[in-house]
């Protein structure tokens, strides 16, 4: 698995496991449990996975903000990525979605001190009704870990493109040598 950057602004404010806030504390938490990047009112957020993903659920905290959860799955585990601090939202419970698409707009919404994203990563299990839960629920940021083996600062949609682009060199070298080989 890969995690790219979800917004095209390239800018970190916060970093995992920095406890720049006393609020933390306060709320439980031992130290910050994602990565804030700064963005602009309205800038788009893409969904950032190298693996497809289906979205659990949006929701609003009691604080106001609005996030995405999106699951995902494959050999390295059960993950649920967590966006926040949105305007809007583009994808509803249920939806699937890929590298690249369009998952919502960035705000400044709940307990937030400028227009910024928040971006985190929970492992999860699922118990013997296929229910999702946590698999580190008390480890001092609500669950969240620290995701950046598989993190990658690139803006996803950057990716995408170069990865488009080479496929198009190879099926441009697919059809030569086809070509060079029916006359043979």
């Amino acid at each position: 698995m890969r995690i790219f950057r979800p917004i095209k602004t390239n800018l970190l404010t916060q970093g995992f496991y920095e406890n720049k806030n006393p609020i933390y504390k306060q709320v439980g938490m031992l130290y910050h449990g994602g990565t804030d990047f700064l963005a602009s009112d309205n800038e788009p957020i893409y969904f950032d996975c190298s693996i497809a993903g289906f979205v659990l659920n949006t929701e609003i905290d009691r604080h106001g903000g609005l996030g995405v959860n999106i699951i995902t799955e494959n050999e390295d585990g059960i993950f649920k990525h967590r966006y926040w601090h949105l305007k809007s939202f583009k994808v509803k419970a249920g939806d699937k979605v890929e590298s690249g698409d369009l998952i919502g707009y960035c705000d400044n919404t709940g307990y937030s001190t400028g227009t910024h994203l928040h971006r985190d990563s929970k492992e999860m299990t699922k118990d013997l009704n296929g229910a999702y839960k946590i698999k580190y629920p008390d480890n001092g940021t609500f669950g969240t870990i620290d995701y950046s083996k598989w993190f990658k600062n690139i803006f996803v949609k950057d990716y995408m493109a170069n990865l488009e682009s080479q496929i198009s060199i190879y099926q441009k070298i697919i059809e030569l040598l086809k070509n060079f080989f029916k006359g043979r």
